[in-house]
């Protein structure tokens, strides 16, 4: 039975010990028709409804050519100017989460093979560092109360 008080205490210090935290990841889609199409969603199949999107030119990345955002299906679309070539930079932000897609376009038109994704962001995912010291820390402080609850009895 004291093996049984000793353990318990040991397992829920254990068990308590936060791990990476699980949280939705935004991914968007893209297509090519009379104008370049985005649609944005999370992992969790939630669109994403009303997020911002600024659209920045090859010759401007200090003041977006377009300011948007997306519809209730999490949709955007626009057609950049042939007339400025280079890597056009499309930023979808919503809620802590972003991403960056570099849509490359000549004087023929969007390089549609070319879409790449630069950057992702996530900020609701993260974990939080323990060391062995602070998994000892809390086993202790959950042994500590343990055994306050069985004196008492």
């Amino acid at each position: 039975m004291k093996k049984l008080i000793l353990a318990l205490p040991i397992l829920l210090g254990v068990l308590g010990i936060p791990s990476k935290s699980i949280a939705h990841t935004m991914f968007t889609n893209y297509l090519l028709n009379d104008q370049l199409e985005f649609q944005t969603t999370y992992s969790t199949d939630e669109v994403a409804e009303n997020a911002e999107v600024y659209v920045y030119a090859p010759n401007n990345f200090d003041e977006p050519w377009l300011e948007a955002r997306t519809d209730e299906e999490g949709r955007f679309s626009f057609l950049p100017d042939t007339s400025i070539p280079g890597d056009w930079e499309v930023q979808i932000i919503d809620e802590g989460h972003g991403e960056v897609i570099i849509v490359p376009v000549t004087e023929d038109g969007v390089d549609y093979e070319n879409i790449s994704y630069e950057f992702k962001q996530d900020l609701h995912y993260g974990s939080t560092p323990i060391s062995p010291i602070h998994s000892l820390l809390i086993t202790a402080g959950v042994a500590g109360l343990w055994f306050a609850v069985l004196r008492k009895s």
